[in-house]
């Protein structure tokens, strides 16, 4: 493969990622390969390190002092964010959107213990609050701070998936996937996979499970985020929002609600093959895979993004039923 002017990365993640097959779930004549990201690390396990490593150096080359970013309640990349920024030496300030605070002097969990753990300055802001983040997180970040939009997926972000396209390219050699199917929730991953396929000129068809909002949406997400990674680095193809496959259904109750059935399937591939999903991206993912294989052929790639850590915060309840 011909080389790249990629901009410059600060080392994070532990790679390359292991790329497994995995039995047991799909029929006998299906081949799945599971590319294991939920293995970049330990405290900075998942997807969002890989966008981190381009994100924090363009901090460094620009001298700053800390980074601003936001996200659920018990996001993961606010989580990694706030665990890369501390390895740097930066100070980090998360914005998490919640109905509900925590009790600051109740016990943490999840990701938030950890963000409050390595020292990150947590502000809790409700759903209308948040609505405002494109006003809010510039505020916080001054003059001597990076803003880092949600999920990390901006261009920049998304050289993360445009090169781990390149390590996947290594590690299946001859046997390339008849598609390569992750879970979307602010785009950057789905788009930097899309990107670095088209930009190898392969025809494997991604997929991008939405685990909220809808396909018209992700579709203008992704498009925005090649169309402004194409203008910084013309080299990168530019996608429209028909170029961006993107699959409805899964979403289930809502973002980070889980249903009885949702909670049933993510026991039953641990229990099968010993892989654990998280309750609010991979599982719901993997179930638009698991429910419907013959729509990725016969040797589909699941993206495993990681989110161990919402996984382990409480509650663990499927969503109550509507009265």
């Amino acid at each position: 493969m011909k080389p790249d002017a990629a901009p410059r990365r600060v080392p994070l993640a532990q790679l390359p990622t292991p790329l497994l097959d995995v039995g047991g779930l799909l029929p006998p004549s299906t081949r799945l390969r599971v590319k294991r990201d939920d293995l970049t690390g330990a405290a900075l396990s998942g997807n969002k390190v890989r966008k981190l490593e381009f994100l924090l150096a363009e901090a460094q080359e620009r001298g700053l002092r800390r980074v601003v970013t936001c996200g659920g309640l018990q996001s993961n990349h606010c989580r990694a964010t706030a665990i890369a920024a501390r390895e740097l030496g930066l100070d980090c300030t998360v914005v998490l959107r919640t109905a509900t605070p925590p009790d600051r002097e109740g016990p943490l969990t999840g990701n938030v213990a950890l963000m409050r753990l390595v020292g990150a300055e947590l502000r809790f802001v409700t759903p209308e609050q948040y609505a405002q983040r494109a006003r809010l997180l510039p505020e916080l970040a001054g003059t001597d701070g990076l803003v880092i939009p949600e999920g990390g997926s901006n261009a920049l972000g998304a050289w993360g998936y445009l090169a781990c396209v390149d390590e996947l390219i290594v590690q299946w050699g001859t046997e390339p996937p008849t598609a390569i199917i992750c879970a979307t929730g602010s785009g950057g991953t789905l788009a930097g996979l899309a990107m670095g396929v088209r930009r190898r000129g392969l025809t494997i068809p991604v997929y991008g499970v939405c685990v909220c909002d809808d396909a018209p949406t992700f579709q203008g997400l992704v498009a925005q985020i090649s169309a402004e990674a194409h203008a910084r680095w013309p080299e990168l193809p530019a996608l429209a929002p028909s170029d961006v496959r993107v699959v409805e259904g899964w979403v289930g109750r809502g973002y980070a609600l889980s249903t009885p059935d949702e909670l049933a399937d993510l026991a039953h591939v641990a229990r099968t093959t010993g892989l654990v999903l998280d309750p609010v991206y991979t599982a719901k993912a993997f179930r638009a895979l698991l429910r419907a294989p013959e729509a990725y052929g016969e040797a589909p790639l699941f993206v495993h993004t990681g989110g161990i850590f919402g996984l382990l915060a409480e509650p663990l309840q499927p969503a109550p039923e509507p009265g």
